[in-house]
């Protein structure tokens, strides 16, 4: 190979990809979007002593508790694994309780008890501002467009599994 090929090939005089390129790629600019959100989000919970699992957790039995873990891995979008050793933690800490599901004792329901309710509403003012600066500068009519357009672009990709 020339030397001059090879100047090149090893970033000699390389060229820079075209910006416009990753901005106009979708899947890019979601993962760009998702990486900054968990960015912001993992300081702010930081702040009060708890990680993204656990406050996944939280808000999923906050919508919702006496679910399953099935649900729950479903709902929060965590692997089985993680979610047992975080439900011992929290169990522990007394944030959650579980409970032998009364029609079949294999099923086991999760509950937030009161001191998991008060951390999920204490940490739930915190994402619910981050979540107005997210949808700041759109309309009513565009935050529910925006809602819309996510809720779709997920279905869209579930039905193509």
């Amino acid at each position: 190979m020339p030397r001059k090929t090879i100047a090149k090939a090893t970033g000699g005089s390389r060229k820079l990809p075209d910006k416009s390129l990753f901005d106009d790629f979708l899947p890019l600019l979601i993962t760009r979007l998702a990486y900054e959100l968990d960015l912001d989000l993992i300081e702010k919970l930081r702040r009060e002593g708890i990680n993204v699992t656990r406050w996944r957790i939280l808000a999923v039995l906050a919508m919702g508790d006496g679910i399953t873990i099935i649900e729950i891995i479903d709902r929060a979008m965590m692997q089985q694994s993680a979610l047992s050793r975080a439900l011992m933690r929290m169990e522990k800490e007394n944030y959650v309780r579980r409970v032998l599901r009364r029609a079949d004792a294999r099923c086991v329901e999760v509950y937030l008890t009161d001191k998991g309710r008060a951390l999920f509403n204490s940490l739930n003012v915190v994402v619910r501002r981050r979540e107005q600066r997210l949808l700041e500068g759109f309309s009513p009519a565009g935050i529910e467009a925006a809602f819309n357009m996510i809720r779709r672009l997920s279905r869209n990709m579930r039905s193509r599994s």
